[in-house]
């Protein structure tokens, strides 16, 4: 509250006055300047980026949607033309030179200077020669007439890992083995991909190298494995030479090898050979050379089965000497299986040793004398199965 003076009258006039009002007053007007402002600041500088922005993008995307069409294109066309002219080169009885006065033309038809363009035609040449079964002397003529040879050994030499497992696995295709000494070099690296790559090139240009490959250290996958097995099998009607010292080696891997390839040769392993592989600690190792026994067939092999189930822990390993015991097994085995029946709790491996056991002796579980000794239940169903799969 406050007095003002009014000059037409001697007394002083009343007036009141709150301060919260005027704080609450002033409040307001700057709220609504604040409010003009971010409509102003909305109206002319906000919404027209945005909408410039909007515009921008999807004329930015429509060009690189067009864009990705005409290198689609232009791939397909290239493609189509590269096709015509392998069908040509490798179906048709040319000299060298027509082959390279050829190739020299077709370069001019496409944007040959560009990488991706030398890639797509490179990668087209690998194709063929990997789908169908083609000369693999003119394959490399072709593959030197554009020059390609010269990149895949740069890739060889490349820093980048990577690029130097490329390299060698493109020698795989062209079958180039003009620098050996190159891949030799590849099988000391630490990167396991590039050494693989290196082993299967060697391997490809000659089956008799994996035989001195003993001492290889890396590490063979599944897919690697089948592809080397693959090499040696297609490109030698009799097993490599020395294929038996790869069973020495100190690499799983290459024992592993080994052994599946004295499967796929028919070769038999002698009992000390098998003694050996089967007491090894490798869970991979003994599992290889007991299925081995079963597969071909080596008889001599039931005494060192039967030995091996007596102290073996794992049970997959058990399962894999059942499983060859079935095939190799005699009387002597059948009366193993019977005195392990009754002591053996796993119904897994239960079931095999019955599967055994009817395998050797259809009539086992028939005679009344083994019906009375195992006249448990699980055991007869078990049996009635073994006899009638299709038994619920």
């Amino acid at each position: 509250m406050s007095y003002k003076y009014n000059p037409t009258r001697t007394k002083m006039v009343r007036i009141d006055f709150d301060i919260n009002e005027f704080f609450e007053f002033s409040e307001s007007i700057m709220t609504n300047t604040m409010k003009v402002d971010f409509m102003h600041l909305l109206s002319f500088i906000v919404i027209p980026f945005l909408v410039l922005t909007v515009v921008i993008s999807t004329i930015a995307l429509l060009i690189i949607h067009y864009g990705n069409l005409d290198i689609l294109r232009r791939k397909k066309s290239i493609l189509a033309s590269t096709d015509s002219l392998l069908t040509e080169l490798l179906f048709w009885n040319h000299e060298v030179d027509q082959m390279r006065n050829a190739v020299e033309e077709f370069k001019y038809t496409v944007p040959y200077q560009k990488k991706w363009c030398r890639k797509l035609i490179m990668n087209r040449i690998l194709m063929m020669k990997q789908n169908f079964q083609l000369d693999t002397f003119t394959i490399l003529n072709i593959y030197k007439l554009f020059d390609f040879e010269k990149t895949t050994y740069d890739l060889l030499r490349n820093k980048k890992w990577h690029k130097r497992s490329l390299g060698a696995y493109q020698l795989q295709f062209i079958n180039d083995d003009s620098n050996n000494s190159q891949l030799d070099s590849l099988l000391q690296e630490k990167n396991v991909q590039v050494k693989s790559n290196a082993l299967i090139t060697l391997v490809t240009f000659s089956p008799e190298r994996f035989c001195i490959l003993a001492d290889y250290e890396g590490t063979i996958t599944k897919a690697d494995e089948i592809k080397l097995i693959d090499i040696i099998y297609h490109s030698a009607l009799t097993i490599p030479k020395n294929t038996k010292s790869l069973l020495a080696s100190k690499n799983t891997s290459i024992v592993i090898l080994g052994i599946k390839l004295l499967v796929l040769y028919k070769v038999k392993l002698s009992k000390q050979e098998l003694n050996k592989l089967i007491r090894l600690s490798n869970f991979r190792v003994r599992k290889e050379a007991i299925e081995a026994v079963g597969k071909l067939n080596i008889k001599g092999a039931n005494e060192i089965l039967i030995n091996q189930y007596q102290i073996e822990q794992h049970k997959n390993i058990k399962i894999n000497i059942l499983v060859s015991l079935k095939k190799i097994g005699n009387k002597k085995t059948v009366l193993f299986l019977k005195s392990i029946l009754l002591k053996e709790k796993d119904t897994d491996i239960k079931f095999k040793i019955i599967e055994s056991i009817i395998n050797l002796n259809p009539l086992f579980f028939e005679d009344k004398i083994q019906s009375e000794t195992f006249n448990d239940l699980e055991i007869q169903s078990m049996a009635r199965h073994v006899n009638d799969p299709l038994l619920v």
